[in-house]
């Protein structure tokens, strides 16, 4: 008897039971058409209207005045879409109902993104997960993400580059920017092997950006040359 593969297994499995849109239910697709027309695509991070740094909405400068008076530690962030709608639920059901076949779907959304070309990284990393959350969600949303970035990019996805070495409250759970710093401060490791390399960060959602900017940090200190940021959402 022949062992089915992975893949002729999936197909199958899609043939009896169909993809439905995990936000409007439709037969199809994870993700469909209509809702994805729906979404809030954000042009800023250096097309006006968003902050190049912190993707925070200034209406009208590329750079907002907090960055402006006190540059953070990220030369970039990119934000692709606005944390709302089929996003969100996107977003959800990729990092809670292990739907990982979003992954793929949301890395390539995120790699169609013009802006993305013009970063010339030598490693991209994605915003890693406590090897405790890791072992528990069964992988790291992040780096599925990253994987089509990659490839558009060709560079390869570096996740031995940082480790968060505390397993800490999540940062859902935190809503103020002060108590999300103050919850990831230290938390984070670099390896010597950044040391002169442009790094591309990689998360699903920025919230306010505390988690990246601790990245970014301790990537700096550990002699990064550069670090960028790229993410699916931003909550506006």
């Amino acid at each position: 008897m022949r062992i089915p593969t992975q893949a002729g297994l999936a197909r199958v499995l899609e043939l009896v039971f169909p993809s439905k849109c995990v936000h409007c239910d439709a037969e199809g697709s994870l993700l469909c058409g209509v809702c994805l027309n729906g979404a809030a695509f954000l042009k800023g991070s250096g097309n006006g209207g968003f902050c190049r740094r912190c993707a925070r909405n200034t209406g009208g400068p590329d750079l907002c005045h907090a960055c402006a008076e006190s540059p953070p530690p990220l030369s970039r962030l990119i934000a692709v879409y606005q944390f709302d709608g089929a996003i969100r639920d996107a977003v959800h059901a990729l990092k809670y109902n292990d739907i990982r076949a979003l992954g793929p779907i949301l890395g390539r959304l995120m790699s169609d993104d013009p802006r993305i070309v013009r970063l010339v990284p030598d490693a991209i990393v994605p915003v890693p997960l406590h090897a405790r959350r890791e072992r528990s969600r069964g992988y790291n949303q992040a780096a599925l993400l990253a994987r089509p970035i990659a490839e558009l990019l060709e560079a390869p996805v570096a996740g031995d580059l940082l480790r968060r070495t505390v397993h800490n409250q999540p940062q859902v759970e935190s809503r103020a920017e002060s108590a999300r710093s103050r919850n990831v401060s230290g938390i984070f490791k670099a390896s010597p092997g950044v040391r002169d390399k442009r790094i591309l960060l990689v998360d699903d959602v920025a919230t306010t950006g505390s988690t990246l900017r601790e990245c970014a940090r301790t990537l700096l200190k550990a002699g990064a040359r550069r670090v960028d940021a790229v993410v699916l959402a931003k909550e506006i």
